[in-house]
């Protein structure tokens, strides 16, 4: 079996995507490091002479990291090392640009690394081969498109009394649009409920928040389970994604509502709109467009579990592993 070493592995996180990847590829290949990669770059030195391949999630971030310029220096130092020892590269493209920082210089010279460098690139959205051959189009032919893998369907009551229009979940960044959606609903004198299901990211953001927040729109400013957050949904017409469109690529909270059995609706990109021609994602073009398909939806049972089944086990991350082991054989 070929050795991988598996950049970021930092648990626990709210996030499960690195630890289902590492599931996914536990029979193919051997994971070498173990424990979490807490030095930053200086931790992929340790592996340098065990791993055949390294496999880098949202490496281009490690600009915004503490030291984070240094950082950089010493990665493209070892990238040089990678190309002397032969050593093979994956890459993620998960979005178009950091969410951290859009338009920075650093952040380009990231990608451009990465693409320049990586063995094998991939993408869980269509529109991710598009941004490369835009960008970078010499190096397009090393991008392939998976659709991002689905957990188990999450088992909740279907007979559930709807308390809510709309469940946006998640910690709350700047770039998921929440406060403007708000703002929006507000200068509109609509009143949907809706639920806020996650912390906010910092004190700003809270405040940003606050004078929002009223009857019909709650927050519940903690940590949630997927278990809690599967039971707001199930309580919900909708699960809304108010992302802005900029850098949004493939997201994993997408396909996490997907598997709780919501109707979702986010905005017309990335893998929204790839999987807008399933009954479970609607997409929109602007805020407005969020309000027709809430009024058109009357007050029936939107629940729709059509082609989900079918949908979660030809996407699942046993079969994701088994199909990109097969692609990287021949790295």
């Amino acid at each position: 079996m070929k050795k991988i070493y598996l950049y970021p592995k930092v648990y626990p996180t709210e996030n499960p995507y690195i630890s289902n990847l590492e599931r996914s590829l536990a029979g193919h290949f051997i994971i070498v490091n173990k424990d979490n990669n807490n030095k930053g770059v200086l931790d992929l030195f340790r592996y340098l002479f065990n791993a055949d391949i390294y496999y880098f999630n949202w490496i281009e971030n490690i600009p915004f990291r503490k030291f984070g310029k240094i950082q950089v220096a010493v990665f493209v130092v070892f990238l040089f090392l990678l190309k002397v020892l032969r050593k093979k590269i994956i890459w993620t493209l998960h979005n178009k640009y950091s969410h951290e920082k859009a338009n920075c210089r650093w952040t380009d010279f990231m990608y451009s690394l990465m693409f320049r460098h990586s063995s094998f690139i991939l993408t869980h959205s269509g529109e991710g081969i598009d941004f490369a051959g835009e960008k970078f189009p010499e190096y397009v032919y090393k991008v392939k498109y998976y659709i991002h893998p689905v957990t188990r369907l999450y088992h909740v009551s279907e007979e559930k009394k709807t308390e809510y229009d709309f469940l946006i979940w998640g910690t709350i960044w700047p770039y998921k649009g929440v406060v403007e959606f708000l703002r929006f609903l507000k200068e509109r004198w609509e009143k949907p409920a809706i639920c806020l299901a996650g912390i906010c990211i910092n004190e700003e953001m809270r405040k940003s928040l606050s004078p929002y927040l009223s009857e019909n729109i709650v927050h519940i400013d903690r940590f949630l389970d997927f278990d809690e957050i599967a039971d707001l949904a199930a309580k919900s017409r909708f699960t809304l994604f108010t992302y802005a469109t900029g850098s949004v690529l493939s997201s994993g909270s997408l396909m996490d509502s997907v598997a709780m059995g919501s109707v979702v609706i986010g905005p017309d990109a990335g893998a929204f709109r790839d999987l807008s021609s399933y009954g479970f994602v609607r997409t929109y073009r602007d805020y407005g467009e969020i309000l027709e398909i809430w009024r058109s939806a009357g007050n029936g049972n939107l629940k729709n579990r059509k082609n989900l089944e079918q949908f979660r086990d030809e996407n699942s991350w046993e079969v994701f592993g088994n199909r990109l082991s097969n692609d990287l054989m021949s790295l």
